[in-house]
């Protein structure tokens, strides 16, 4: 159990370039691979498939993919990043305003979002020389018995990701999800390349692979349990203290 809890703990996106040259192994690959076949899923409706990308000129063809960052995504982005580390460990929440260019922190030249090549990308920049990327797709004309918009078959797409992304922590491997993948622009392109048919819907990715350097280690914060767990109602708090 310890074990598990610092897997957990120790868990983060890598964000830095892989090793293009350091190919995972076939035997680990289906290791990740059998880890997200024994993930909890609604009804068991194993609502998921995955297509695991590692032929270099397909990976390639994928980075040429480009899309244009939406105002809605700069807004709500803008309102989730800290300026600073002293910010973030007041907020408890939210990421670090470190790891996006300066131009999506500056409101005033959104306006110039359609014309400004700041504001989009290609593939490239996200893909980051990594040797394997798993694209997990689900069925869009199914979905898990009374589940309002399909609440509970998104559970299962979660579970999916955190069991291979614990199993893949395990064997040293590094992950980054990429949830530009399933974007209204880059979907199609990447329907296209892959022979993805036409029900099935691209969920995420995730780029696999050995850093080339350390991970970048900035501060990582999480609220106390005091503050978001509760004991019989709403307010009475479980615990004073974090483990």
């Amino acid at each position: 159990m310890t074990d598990l809890l610092d897997a957990l703990r120790s868990r983060h996106s890598s964000r830095v370039p892989f090793d293009s040259t350091r190919v995972v192994a076939s035997h680990d690959l289906q290791l990740i691979l059998d880890a997200a076949r024994w993930a909890p899923t609604p009804h068991n409706m194993q609502n998921f498939e995955i297509i695991a990308v590692d032929d270099p000129a397909l990976i390639e063809a994928i980075g040429d993919i480009s899309s244009t960052v939406t105002l809605e995504f700069l807004r709500e982005n803008y309102e989730q990043v800290s300026s600073s580390d002293e910010e973030l460990a007041r907020r408890k929440v939210g990421i670090s305003a470190r790891g996006f260019p300066p131009a999506w922190l500056d409101p005033a030249t959104w306006e110039d979002l359609p014309a400004s090549r700041e504001f989009t990308r290609t593939l490239h920049e996200s893909l980051l020389g990594c040797p394997v990327l798993l694209v997990v797709l689900y069925d869009a004309e199914r979905r898990a018995p009374a589940s309002q918009g399909d609440s509970l078959g998104l559970m299962g797409l979660g579970c999916v990701l955190e069991n291979m992304w614990l199993r893949a922590q395990s064997l040293g491997i590094s992950v980054q999800v990429l949830a530009s993948l399933a974007g209204s622009e880059v979907e199609p392109a990447l329907a296209k390349l892959l022979g993805i048919p036409d029900r099935m819907r691209v969920a995420f990715g995730c780029r696999l692979g050995y850093p080339l350097a350390d991970t970048i280690s900035g501060l990582r914060v999480r609220r106390e349990i005091r503050d978001f767990a509760y004991r019989n109602v709403y307010g009475n708090p479980t615990s004073q203290t974090t483990p």
